[in-house]
């Protein structure tokens, strides 16, 4: 598991070719497994994937990335990008898409919770506990340097494919309304975040494109 970070830097054409490549990804098939298709592909795709983080506005512009980051021993995030100067992480999850991976159909009245769906919360959770814990520790000035880091959790789980309105409604309320300790933890299905980056890319056009003309 890595213990350091690479460095990063936006490249927004190359960001752009990423978001069709993801894209073209999630087209290619309904069902994605966490193994042989999400994790190998954020692993090649490193701007998209700092982009991940562009969700909080106060972390931009991310500077740092792993993968496989050993957060403290017991646990491992997918996938981490930081800003090293405003000491902000945040911690990725990536879960399977399928059809069960958000819902279970198993009860005569409403969908449970997939059990992926729970696992990545109890994961996000475990970190939050691990993190919280050891600030002002040594640990935490060996690998984040610095005394005490502010930190988010995402879990990146499922397609929006599966959802009808109720299940949407039911996931969207979670998300924005469930907090560990102030904390949220922000969800996405894959399809969620695809249109999350592509959003992200036209304000970098936008800007880009008004920063020339006022040049």
């Amino acid at each position: 598991m890595a213990k350091v970070f690479s460095d990063i830097t936006l490249d927004v054409e190359q960001f752009e070719r990423e978001i069709v490549e993801f894209e073209a990804l999630l087209n290619s098939k309904v069902d994605l497994s966490e193994r042989y298709d999400i994790l190998p592909f954020f692993r090649t795709h490193e701007v998209l994937s700092s982009q991940i983080a562009s969700v909080i506005p106060q972390l931009n512009p991310p500077d740092k990335i792993a993968f496989e980051f050993d957060i403290f021993g017991d646990f491992a995030s997918d996938l981490t990008v930081g800003n090293s100067s405003k000491n902000i992480y945040c911690f990725v999850e990536f879960e399977d898409a399928r059809k069960n991976s958000l819902f279970l159909d198993e009860t005569k009245y409403k969908p449970t919770f997939g059990r992926r769906l729970e696992h990545g919360y109890s994961q996000i959770i475990d970190w939050f506990c691990k993190l919280e814990g050891l600030q002002r520790s040594q640990d935490m000035i060996d690998r984040y340097n610095n005394h005490t880091i502010d930190f988010y959790g995402f879990l990146i789980i499922g397609r929006s494919y599966y959802l009808d309105s109720t299940l949407k409604n039911r996931l969207d309320w979670r998300s924005k309304k469930v907090s560990v300790d102030s904390k949220k933890i922000f969800t996405y299905t894959y399809d969620e975040l695809l249109i999350e980056m592509k959003e992200t890319l036209n304000v970098y056009k936008l800007y880009k494109n008004t920063t020339a003309n006022i040049v």
